[in-house]
């Protein structure tokens, strides 16, 4: 069910896009796409199931019982609370170890930014993510289901705060104050590095307000999206990428301006 629900609020937001674009298009065709969903494919196929059943298993034999024990609401505003702080913290982390920044550096070699975007983890920085959640699950003593409940609601948020969907300043101005919106999140997929190194939340905007991370610049028709040092590579490559020896940084040709993978294989 929980599958299902993301599936077609992907479909859903990628509809909105048509209609309600805010920034132009950088890369033309619908390559970059396919890549991008064929992660959410490999990540969806196996480690929901495999978290969720972890959990059920691990917390009876291991974990405390303490959150389970509050009223339902409490108990799942806690959960969703706790974990969104934790995947703010492996966030701003992975940006700063170069053993973990192998693993994120795939989701920042997109060179545009859409709903398709928030669907680009690589399989193995999720499953780490989710090795963390897991254990901080367990700790508190959530079941299953309040794990699935934030495991849903973190997706969705990352399809939304990716999209490419115009809203009006007014409803702006509301939303990001409680919630991560397109525009607030836009800055941390610049390839200025000083962008880059903002806004890490997933969810909630206030740990970024909190720990000095906070940007609220707004996103100029001259901004390059990706990172300075690569363009984006083919799918193989962005999977085994992580697994060569030398970092990327250290053996990519860096983009020349306005120009994107697609554009210049195709002259």
């Amino acid at each position: 069910m929980s599958i299902a629900i993301q599936v077609i609020w992907l479909v859903l937001l990628a509809s909105v896009e048509i209609v309600a674009t805010q920034w132009e298009h950088l890369v033309r065709g619908q390559v970059r796409k396919l890549r991008n969903l064929t992660f959410t494919v490999l990540n969806h196929m196996a480690i929901p199931v495999a978290t969720v059943a972890l959990v059920s298993y691990s917390r009876p034999v291991i974990g405390t019982h303490w959150v389970a024990e509050m009223p339902v609401v409490s108990g799942v505003a806690l959960t969703v609370i706790a974990l969104d702080f934790a995947g703010y913290w492996f966030h701003r982390f992975s940006h700063r170890n170069l053993f973990l920044w192998r693993f994120h550096q795939i989701h920042h070699l997109d060179e545009d930014f859409d709903a398709t975007t928030g669907a680009r983890v690589h399989t193995v920085e999720e499953v780490m993510h989710q090795i963390v959640l897991v254990l901080i699950v367990v700790a508190l003593g959530a079941p299953a289901s309040y794990f699935t409940a934030f495991a849903t609601a973190s997706f969705a948020m990352a399809i939304f705060h990716h999209s490419n969907i115009a809203i009006p300043w007014s409803v702006e101005r509301v939303l990001r104050s409680v919630v991560f919106t397109p525009a607030l999140h836009v800055p941390h997929h610049n390839d200025d590095i000083v962008n880059t190194d903002s806004n890490f939340g997933f969810i909630f905007p206030w740990w970024d307000r909190m720990f000095g991370t906070y940007n609220s610049v707004r996103r100029t028709p001259e901004w390059r999206i990706g990172l300075d040092y690569s363009h984006d590579l083919p799918l193989h490559r962005l999977i085994i990428q992580p697994f060569i020896p030398k970092q990327l940084k250290e053996t990519a040709m860096p983009p020349a301006k306005n120009a994107t993978y697609e554009t210049e294989n195709a002259a």
